[in-house]
């Protein structure tokens, strides 16, 4: 066997042992520091062992959290040569917050922003087994405030997922852009989940948004606590 082959397997056995989350600590954390020295000499497959490591859940938690410090501070250091691994790791993790950290601490803003538009626009609104990833990505471009992303957002409103639609309203009134205001009602009116209504409702009343149009719906869905005034807006009790 060649010296190549020997430091693959090595690195394999080290990524493995990194990454088991029933291995003690003190053994998986040699191997996280391995693996770190390798993801330092630029080897991709010790950067994507370090990502992977991100959707681990070690005991005890207070360690977990620590290891996974040591992850992000390293493919800090290690710079922009991380970034296609990072760009898969989006693009397949089940778990994608952490490394969405990266991402943002990595690039510019305008990079950011456009590499997790790029994420968001390879989901479909079909349903999915485990939609973490796609929630994650909603919220994650929910804390940027821009039209562009607003307008991104709003199919997701029609999603087959329940928690996706909820989040996605959630998210759009973070955003509060007047062009979601009439999907965002067709939601109100029509969603079948009353969380997902209610949220509008809510999302309605903190944007003083209008209900032209769709009046006599809203009347009918209208949760206790809220009131439509003659001018269609909806006002929360209190507020007032």
């Amino acid at each position: 066997m060649s010296a190549e082959k020997r430091s693959e397997k090595r690195l394999d056995r080290e990524i493995k042992s990194a990454n088991n989350k029933f291995k003690p600590k003190d053994y998986r954390q040699v191997s996280l520091q391995n693996v770190i020295e390798e993801a330092r000499k630029g080897r991709p497959k010790a950067i994507a062992g370090l990502l992977a490591r991100f959707t681990v859940v070690a005991d005890p938690t207070i360690e977990d959290e620590k290891e996974k410090e040591w992850v992000f501070d390293a493919l800090l250091d290690i710079g922009e040569k991380v970034l296609p691994e990072v760009r898969k790791a989006l693009r397949s993790q089940l778990s994608v917050s952490w490394i969405q950290r990266v991402l943002q601490n990595v690039v510019s803003e305008e990079v950011y922003l456009s590499e997790m538009l790029d994420v968001l626009s390879e989901f479909d609104t079909e349903y999915e087994k485990n939609p973490d990833r796609k929630l994650q990505t909603i919220m994650a471009l929910s804390e940027i405030v821009k039209p562009e992303v607003s307008d991104a957002l709003v199919p997701f409103l029609e999603d087959v997922d329940e928690t996706v639609r909820y989040q996605t309203v959630t998210a759009l009134a973070l955003q509060g852009f007047e062009t979601a205001r009439e999907p965002m009602l067709r939601v109100m009116c029509e969603d079948e989940s009353i969380r997902v209504r209610n949220a509008a409702v809510e999302a309605f009343a903190k944007l003083g948004w209008l209900t032209t149009g769709y009046k006599k719906k809203v009347d009918s869905i209208l949760p206790s606590g809220y009131v439509h005034d003659k001018s269609g807006k909806i006002v929360k009790l209190g507020n007032a």
